[in-house]
C-alpha cells in the first residue's frame, strides 16, 4: 500500500497548511494509478480525502497536470482541492470529502426513478462541464463512476486523472483509457483527438444509461465501437418506453457520431428539455422506470471492472 512520507509542499496560487495539518486513515478506494485515503484536519477535526497518486521521475510533469487543473477549480459540483505536495515518489491531492453513492448506484438503491430526476442530474453535470470548458479545461473521464451523489442530492464530480487543458491547436490522445471503449468519444479513436464535445459525447452516454440500463453501443472492441458509431448504430429503441420528445433529442444530439454535430454545454443547459417546468415536468415525472434492468446493468459493470483489477493487479476497495 502506498505511504504518505514528510513531502515538499508544492507552491501554490493561495496558501495551504503544512504537511503536519492531517493525519492520514483508512484506505477508501483504490484505482489503476492511485489510492484514496481518508483523512483528517488536525486543528478542526474535519473528514477530507487524499488522494495519493505514485509517480515515476520521467512521469512527473503529467502526474502534476491533475493538480494543475484542480487548482483552478471552484465550483459547487466539482470536488474541492483543498492541499496538495510531492515528494520524490507521491502526489498528495487534498480534497473535500464526497460520501455517498455513484451516480447510477444511487438511482439503483430506489424502487423507481423519473425522467425529470435524470433531467436534474444531467443539468449538475452539465454545469460543471460547461464551467470547465469556459477554462479551456477538458475532463475527459465522464463516466458515472466519478460522480457522486452527496446528501441532499448533490452531484459532485471526481477524478480528473485525464483531464487536460485545451487549445485549438493541441491534439489530445486517450490511449491509456482504451479500457472503457463503450464510453468513449468516437474521435478519441482517430487521430482527431478530443475536443470539448468530447465530453458532451460521455454527458449522452451517462444520460443514455439512466434512461435506458444500457450502452448505445454494444461493443467493448475499438474497431467494431468506431464502425457501429460512424453508421449512427446508436439504438434509441433500447430506451424506456414513455421518454418526452425532449430526452429523446437530447440523446440524439449528444451522441452524434461528428463531434462538430453535437452541442456545447451551453447549448445543452440551453436546450428545451432542460429548461422544461410546470405541467410537462408534472407528466414526466408520471412515467418511472424500474430500476433492477439498472441493478443488473451494474452487476454486470462490476464484473468487467473486477476484470480490469485482476488485469493490473488492483483490488477494489469496499
Amino acid at each position: 500500500a502506498a505511504t504518505v512520507e514528510e513531502s515538499e509542499i508544492i507552491a501554490p496560487s493561495e496558501p495551504f497548511p503544512t504537511y503536519q495539518t492531517y493525519a492520514f486513515q483508512m484506505e477508501i478506494k483504490r484505482g489503476r494509478f492511485s489510492i484514496v485515503r481518508q483523512c483528517r484536519e488536525k486543528l478542526s477535526g474535519k473528514t477530507l480525502a487524499a488522494k495519493i497518486i505514485p509517480y515515476w521521475q520521467e512521469d512527473k510533469k503529467t502526474v502534476l497536470l491533475e493538480y494543475q487543473v484542480l487548482r483552478k477549480l471552484h465550483h459547487t459540483n466539482i470536488a474541492q482541492l483543498k492541499g496538495a505536495y510531492i515528494s520524490p515518489r507521491h502526489l498528495v491531492l487534498i480534497q473535500e470529502m464526497c460520501v455517498g453513492p455513484e451516480l447510477l448506484h444511487s438511482l439503483a438503491l430506489r424502487t423507481s426513478y423519473s425522467e425529470v430526476e435524470v433531467r436534474d442530474y444531467l443539468w449538475q453535470i452539465l454545469s460543471a462541464i460547461e464551467y470547465l470548458h469556459a477554462h479551456s479545461i477538458l475532463h475527459l473521464d465522464l463516466r458515472s463512476e466519478n460522480m457522486i451523489i452527496t446528501e441532499p442530492n448533490l452531484l459532485k464530480l471526481l477524478d480528473f486523472g485525464n483531464a487536460q487543458f485545451y487549445t485549438q491547436d493541441k491534439v489530445i490522445t486517450m490511449d491509456k483509457c482504451t479500457d472503457y471503449v463503450e464510453t468513449m468519444a468516437p474521435e478519441l479513436l482517430t487521430e482527431q483527438g478530443a475536443l470539448p464535445q468530447t465530453d458532451i459525447w460521455s454527458v449522452g452516454i451517462t444520460a443514455f444509461i439512466m434512461l435506458s440500463a444500457s450502452y448505445p453501443v454494444s461493443s467493448d472492441v475499438a474497431c467494431e465501437f468506431l464502425r457501429m458509431t460512424r453508421k449512427g448504430k446508436v439504438k434509441l429503441t433500447r430506451c424506456y418506453a414513455g421518454l418526452s420528445g425532449g430526452a429523446v433529442s437530447f440523446l440524439q444530439s449528444t451522441l452524434c457520431a461528428n463531434p462538430w454535430g453535437r452541442p456545447s454545454a451551453l447549448e445543452c443547459l440551453q436546450s428545451p428539455w432542460l429548461q422544461e417546468t410546470g405541467l410537462d415536468n408534472r407528466q414526466q415525472a408520471l412515467v418511472t422506470f424500474p430500476t433492477t434492468k439498472l441493478r443488473n446493468f451494474l452487476t454486470e459493470r462490476e464484473k468487467k471492472r473486477g476484470l480490469l483489477c485482476s488485469k493490473y493487479g488492483l483490488m477494489i476497495a469496499q
